[in-house]
């Protein structure tokens, strides 16, 4: 064999070696919380979130839209996955003089055995407001571990714009997930998105009767352009009432969820008992989410 075949044979070596290991490295691990509706109520419009304002868990959704707690907001989550994943989240929201100010986290934990151990998702957020408009600013922090207990850790940032009309409407705009930065690990690759949404009350909030109509059009890095439709109605009589809602429209990739989503809510006073139902896309078993809310 002559020295030039023998070079030649040794860079085809070292190539298919560089190729072989490249082959190996394992693909960027991702969260998938930012593909799951926060709160219950929201997952029984079947996501529609941004323009559905005054409670503790639209900080996850739309910053601004704390800006109708008067005093103060808390808000909590529990539902089991069909993949035997648990999702869990927690959120308040208080006025502090001309500001909102609120948090929250979610988790999502795996079945052991697999490759990923858990997802975590923390958001802090400061809204300011001036007669029927709002602006409020949030930031995120996402976290991905893996079952040898390697941590990805990437902060992305939040901005939110609510225009309300008193009680009656209110107009939402919010770019999630904007301006990643890595902090330890690999950068977790989350799509920015933007959500434009409308809500408006058909009915006097100052009756007994509920009825609100949401739609909601999301647009979101690399992927089509999707837009949800959603309506809550119901009666309220002495501090008790019952609330229904239903909600149709694309759903993200990752949430594994089918388009039409049902649910409903128990009203005792200041409390919400929230309850969504959600089939799936693939034909698993449904899920069955519960919430609690509780806003002055």
């Amino acid at each position: 064999m002559s020295a030039r075949a023998g070079r030649w044979r040794l860079v085809a070596a070292l190539a298919a070696a560089a190729a072989g290991n490249a082959t190996a490295q394992p693909p960027p691990r991702t969260s998938l919380l930012p593909e799951l509706p926060a709160s219950v109520r929201v997952a029984g419009l079947a996501g529609a979130g941004v323009a559905n304002i005054g409670y503790a868990g639209t900080v996850f959704e739309n910053p601004s839209g704390l800006a109708p707690i008067r005093t103060l907001s808390i808000e909590a989550a529990l539902y089991r996955r069909p993949d035997g994943s648990t999702y869990n989240m927690g959120a308040a929201a208080a006025r502090v003089g001309a500001f909102n100010v609120g948090g929250g986290y979610q988790y999502l934990l795996y079945p052991s055995g697999g490759p990923v151990r858990d997802n975590v998702l923390s958001v802090g957020a400061l809204t300011y407001r001036r007669g029927g408009l709002a602006v409020g600013g949030g930031l995120k922090y996402l976290s991905v571990e893996d079952a040898e207990g390697a941590i990805d850790r990437t902060v992305v940032k939040d901005l939110g714009v609510t225009l309300a009309l008193f009680d009656i409407a209110a107009l939402g705009l919010s770019w999630q997930n904007f301006g990643a930065q890595a902090v330890s690990g690999l950068p977790l690759p989350i799509p920015g998105s933007f959500h434009l949404g409308f809500s408006l009350n058909l009915i006097d909030t100052y009756t007994n009767g509920r009825l609100l109509a949401l739609v909601e059009s999301v647009w979101t890095e690399g992927r089509v352009q999707r837009t949800i439709w959603g309506l809550e109605g119901g009666a309220v009589i002495g501090g008790l009432g019952l609330i229904a809602r239903v909600g149709h429209g694309r759903q993200p990739a990752g949430s594994g969820f089918s388009r039409t989503a049902f649910g409903g809510g128990i009203l005792i006073g200041a409390a919400r008992v929230d309850y969504a139902y959600r089939a799936s896309a693939v034909g698993d078993p449904v899920t069955h989410l519960f919430g609690l809310r509780w806003t002055r």
